[in-house]
């Protein structure tokens, strides 16, 4: 069985993941998240046999289209081609989940990309509004309650 571990990485370790999966178009310096340095912010690194292959950061932040309670967003997240379905991508959320729970969080959402709202819903969030376009594509607003992970 490969080796699996989640665990927190620096904002710096995310920024390669972020820019190869999630926005190849970016340089790293372009990839600095609002929050990225805020002493709760959580970045959570998913490792298969050492490698880095799976990234997820939480922070704490607004909604800007709901007025959830005790709101932290969930940004960054990607993992590499090759592990997906593999459990990575769940084992970052629940990391993610837990951390924000420690810290008084009650509601995490996202900007998730549409392509990926099988993989949101099967983990508990639901879709809020209407699906938009950014500069890297269709997404939804997805949010879901800490409790009852």
């Amino acid at each position: 069985m490969a080796d699996r571990e989640v665990r927190a990485i620096s904002a710096a370790e995310t920024r390669p993941l972020r820019q190869t999966i999630l926005r190849p178009g970016q340089t790293l310096e372009q990839l600095i998240y609002r929050g990225d340095d805020d002493a709760d912010t959580l970045h959570a690194g998913a490792f298969h046999n050492g490698t880095l292959v799976g990234i997820a950061s939480v922070a704490r932040g607004p909604c800007p289209r709901a007025d959830l309670p005790a709101p932290w967003q969930l940004r960054g997240m990607a993992t590499a081609p090759e592990v997906r379905g593999l459990g990575y991508g769940r084992a970052l959320i629940m990391a993610c989940l837990s951390h924000v729970a420690a810290h008084g969080g009650l509601t995490l959402w996202c900007n998730g990309r549409t392509s990926a709202a099988g993989f949101y819903t099967a983990l508990g969030f639901t879709a809020l509004g209407e699906e938009f376009v950014t500069d890297t594509g269709p997404h939804y607003v997805f949010y879901r309650p800490i409790a009852g992970r």
